[in-house]
């Protein structure tokens, strides 16, 4: 569909709409439409199109979406192969005009390159059901700016990019995390493999789901679900088994449990040694320290964990409601596991 400011056709009754752009800035959504759209997804928009058709000559202050329940918009570089781009210009209009989502419920946000041009211009309503933000490190800084409006789920995932992490980036993490306070779900990827996870991070924010792809030692994951009541699921793509201390448990020893709610843990090594005596021992040390936990997935080289912790399951009885998901080369094994080693399907 390719449409003109001077000749778009007037979809009154539309209300569903999905694009994709493809980097190109021959198409706009006719104004007509946004009365009547309810669920609105455009890809690979570039941050300068003016992917609205206003009349440059006109541009109006307002714009309401008064039926607009989902917007998803996906946001690209103009030459992706670029590691440093050159800012862009924004469209006229996104200085001098304010889009209003009254009704809006699930908003999200995949931006890939260097500005966020439509966090300039949008008004959010005061409660949304679904905020999901994903975005390069180095638009932290911008996403601060933005009013950002109470959500019940909130998921903002840190894409790979070539900015060094410093203290008020962090804090950047810290205040976005702030909106979640209230929500029933706060979900945090971090993707950039360079970004250094410190322990105090996370410290007093609340977030139910945490991923992290970074390198992640055995004392830092242990303070992260010590000092994170709300974590209910952790993944560690990349644990450090080398940080693992010679002996830190023994299977008959008695161990204080964590004031943890965590019920899923997943733990994946790319620095695994053989045999992973360090990762095994890490493992039996966290499921017998987090008396919540129901699933437990981690490298089918470990597989002898099962049979380690099922003899301690009359010493640990939360032990009993424990299953094991063995992973292989990042895929999914085809057996799961309870504690006493039984394949479940």
């Amino acid at each position: 569909m390719n449409m003109s400011v001077s000749g778009t056709p007037e979809f009154t009754q539309l209300t569903h709409l999905d694009l994709n752009f493809k980097g190109e800035k021959g198409t706009q959504i006719p104004l007509a439409c946004t009365s009547t759209l309810q669920h609105l997804v455009i890809s690979q928009i570039l941050v300068d199109h003016n992917w609205l058709a206003i009349d440059p000559n006109n541009i109006p202050s307002n714009i309401e979406f008064n039926s607009l329940k989902t917007l998803h918009l996906t946001y690209i570089d103009d030459d992706p192969s670029e590691f440093v781009q050159t800012p862009t210009a924004c469209p006229k209009w996104m200085s001098h005009t304010k889009v209003h989502f009254p009704k809006l419920a699930h908003f999200y946000t995949n931006n890939d390159s260097d500005e966020f041009p439509i966090l300039a211009t949008c008004v959010f309503p005061r409660h949304i059901e679904t905020l999901d933000i994903k975005a390069q490190t180095k638009l932290l800084r911008l996403l601060v700016l933005a009013t950002w409006p109470q959500t019940e789920h909130l998921k903002l995932t840190l894409l790979p990019s070539y900015t060094d992490m410093d203290a008020s980036l962090f804090g950047c993490i810290r205040h976005l995390l702030k909106s979640a306070e209230t929500s029933k779900t706060a979900e945090v990827a971090i993707s950039n493999d360079s970004f250094v996870v410190e322990q105090e991070l996370f410290a007093g924010i609340r977030v139910t789901h945490l991923r992290l792809s970074p390198p992640v030692g055995f004392e830092t994951m242990v303070s992260l679900v010590d000092n994170m009541p709300s974590l209910v699921n952790l993944c560690v793509y990349d644990f450090e088994s080398s940080t693992v201390p010679d002996k830190i448990v023994d299977c008959s020893d008695r161990l204080a449990p964590f004031s943890s709610k965590l019920q899923q843990l997943s733990i994946n090594c790319l620095d695994e040694e053989y045999p992973p005596v360090r990762t095994i021992n890490a493992v039996v040390y966290m499921v017998k320290r987090l008396t919540q936990l129901k699933m437990v997935k981690v490298p089918i080289s470990v597989i002898s964990v099962v049979g380690l912790l099922n003899k301690e399951r009359s010493m640990d009885p939360h032990l009993n409601n424990v299953l094991f998901k063995f992973t292989d080369d990042g895929y999914l094994d085809t057996r799961t596991l309870d504690i006493f080693g039984n394949n479940k399907y």
